[in-house]
């Protein structure tokens, strides 16, 4: 009986590892790609444009305006919003993009109409 527990949690334990080393590989950072040479500021260029996208796809910040500078993985997000929420939402939404190490808020609360 104690063998079987022990033989199930060796096998468990082997196949995390296993899961953990294969996850290495199954990252879409290109940095992380072995083979895959990238200068510093194409890989920025693409990160702010994926943060870019994503807080201009987002429905809560319809009517913002956004810009979107990246820079050793730090990014800098200028631009508009209608209220402190949408500001804290983009926030947000930045540095949840994966890659992004810091945000710096460069944005301007639009005064009401």
């Amino acid at each position: 009986m104690f063998n079987r527990h022990l033989f199930i949690a060796s096998l468990m334990a082997a196949a995390t590892c296993a899961g953990l080393a294969l996850s290495a590989y199954a990252t879409d950072d290109p940095k992380a790609s072995p083979g895959h040479v990238a200068t510093a500021e194409a890989l920025d260029a693409t990160l702010g444009e994926r943060v870019e996208t994503l807080l201009r796809s987002d429905v809560g910040l319809a009517g913002s305006r956004f810009r979107v500078a990246a820079k050793a993985a730090v990014v800098t997000v200028g631009g508009s919003v209608p209220d402190e929420h949408a500001l804290r939402r983009a926030l947000d939404l930045a540095s949840g993009v994966r890659g992004v190490r810091e945000v710096h808020n460069a944005m301007e609360v639009d005064p009401p109409k």
